[in-house]
Parts: C-alpha cells; structure tokens; sequence
C-alpha cells in the first residue's frame, strides 16, 4: 500500500508514473462531518471483498473516465442516494493498493458532509453507514487495514 499527496502537479500526469499489471482504477470518497468524525460503508455479503466490513465509499471507473469529480459524485450517489448535501472539497492523492492479484489504484476526494440522509442503494453491499471519531476508526476490528492506512495518510496532510 502506498499514497501519494497531490500538491500542485496534474493527476493525469501522476497516474502515469502507475502501470501495473493488473490495474483497476478508482475513486474514494473520504468524507468527514462538521466534527470531524470520518463516515464509513459497511460492506454487504455480496461486496467484492472486505465482507461486513466497514470502508470509504468508492468504487471502479473506467480508464478513459478522466472526470474524476463526476467519478466521485456517481458513486456517492449510487451508493448513498441523492439526499446528500455534500462539498467535494479537493483531490487529496493517490492511493494504490494491491488485492487480490489487482492493483487498485485510487483518486481520494476529500468530501465535506454538510446534511441529509444515508440511503442504502445496494442492500446485498452494503449494510449501513456510520462516522466515527479518528480512534473509533483505528481501534476498530470492523474498520478494514486499509481503510486505517488511507486515514493515517489523510491525517498527516
């Protein structure tokens, strides 16, 4: 697992320094209220791994999909409704992992939560949503490792 701050270069010329083999792109949503508690997914039965854990809301895009704002705003919505008052505050870096013989590598959005309602859109991936405070998350055994390395990442900034 590594992330990558994005500063002032283009993400488009960043993710050219990523070719693996294997590679799925995608978007992550790090979205966090007025108090700073960070909400989480919690992965359904039929997810495509990290089974009943809880996760950032993110999902698969195509290569050629370069609008990854639009990216972020799709998978939000079809996995938390349209009842969201949200800010896609900015692009916070890069974030790559390797799982399951894949090499995801991620767009991370910092998302500010303003109101509204959590909706589950897709009920066999996804259980529920919850924020919780920075400890919460790192002390939980249902918040996956992963989710605990970008959040680290994330705090440093």
């Amino acid at each position: 697992m590594d992330f990558r701050i994005i500063k002032n270069e283009s993400i488009l010329e960043l993710l050219k320094d990523y070719n693996y083999p294997n590679q799925e792109l995608g978007v992550i949503a790090h979205i966090r209220n007025n108090n700073n508690e960070i909400l989480l997914q919690q992965r359904g039965s039929k997810s495509r791994d990290e089974n009943f854990l809880f996760e950032d809301i993110g999902g698969k895009i195509e290569k050629e999909d370069t609008d990854f704002k639009s990216a972020v705003i799709r998978e939000i919505k079809e996995e938390a409704g349209n009842n969201l008052n949200i800010n896609i505050e900015n692009i916070l870096g890069i974030y790559h992992r390797e799982n399951k013989n894949k090499n995801w590598v991620f767009i991370v959005f910092f998302v500010r939560y303003i109101s509204g309602e959590f909706k589950i859109m897709e009920k066999d991936k996804c259980l529920g949503y919850k924020f919780f405070t920075y400890d919460e998350l790192m002390n939980s055994k249902l918040v996956t490792e992963s989710c605990k390395f970008l959040t680290k990442q994330i705090i440093k900034i």
